[in-house]
């Protein structure tokens, strides 16, 4: 970090020398990021893997993690970094967290120096959550159709978090063996979702997955004026190299709402797995259900 520094301060000398009207930025780095929560709120598991900065009401973009990003302002400065995280699991896309709290703060900027910041995120207060399925509890929160969900609590198989406080003794997996007679799995919500776009302004289904097959997350609107249910696939997620590489997946769940016809009142989750064949054995893990609103 001095290295760094000392080059920016020479190379800002040196320009200023060069041509004295060329502005010298200031710098803002931005090397890590947390996250917390309360035990109310389940697992603290994240991945954000970018911050969008504004200053002063200035829109400078995102960056990836960790972060030196140049700045044309000095003294007191008022700067807002925002999470970002990848949409639907794809690092092609990505999206900031608006469940996560905005960080603000001010600071004194100096020019040809850098400001480390190390921002440190919630949920924010207007967060709600509709439901978490940590497989702790007595029941599930899902049905299931095909291959059966049972519970896990196998360590080696299990979603370890550094200083979380929340429970992580258990996971919901389903395992196909060969010549098994089933070749699927289907996770539904017992219970439908009544978010529609008029109760609701971003909504997120926040999980954990594990597995040696791809999964797909979508949902089922329901249309009560004709009982008939429309399908939206909203993710596929990609399988692990191994069991015990767990990724944490962002599914946004808003668009889809949004454009669901008029008459849909409510919406049942999903999340569905095939073998990989009749002669494979393939496993799935899922913890950490959060589905979460504003």
């Amino acid at each position: 970090m001095k290295k760094i520094i000392f080059l920016l301060t020479v190379c800002g000398f040196c320009l200023f020398a060069c041509n004295p009207a060329i502005d010298i930025p200031s710098y803002i780095y931005v090397d890590s990021v947390t996250f917390t929560c309360q035990n109310s709120q389940g697992s603290i598991s994240s991945k954000i893997t970018d911050v969008r900065l504004t200053v002063n009401g200035d829109d400078r973009g995102s960056y990836d993690i960790p972060a030196l990003i140049p700045v044309l302002a000095s003294g007191k400065a008022k700067i807002q970094i925002q999470p970002v995280v990848f949409k639907n699991g794809l690092s092609q896309q990505r999206m900031v967290n608006y469940t996560y709290n905005l960080y603000d703060d001010y600071r004194q900027l100096k020019k040809g120096q850098v400001d480390t910041i190390r921002p440190q995120f919630t949920y924010s207060d207007l967060t709600q959550f509709y439901f978490i399925e940590n497989f702790e509890d007595a029941g599930i929160k899902f049905s299931s159709t095909g291959a059966p969900v049972v519970k896990t609590t196998d360590d080696n198989l299990l979603l370890h978090v550094a200083n979380d406080n929340s429970i992580n003794h258990t996971a919901g997996m389903i395992c196909f063996e060969k010549n098994d007679s089933n070749s699927l799995f289907e996770l539904k919500t017992i219970s439908p979702v009544y978010l529609t776009s008029t109760s609701m302004t971003v909504c997120f289904l926040e999980l954990n997955y594990s597995g040696t097959q791809n999964i797909e997350v979508g949902a089922y609107f329901n249309d009560p004026s004709n009982n008939k249910s429309t399908q939206e696939v909203i993710a596929i997620v990609n399988a692990t190299t191994q069991l015990k590489n767990w990724r944490k997946l962002y599914i946004n769940l808003t668009e889809a709402i949004n454009k669901a016809d008029f008459n849909v009142t409510n919406f049942d989750l999903y999340i569905k797995g095939y073998s990989g064949g009749i002669n494979q054995t393939d496993t799935f893990l899922l913890d950490n259900i959060k589905l979460i609103y504003i």
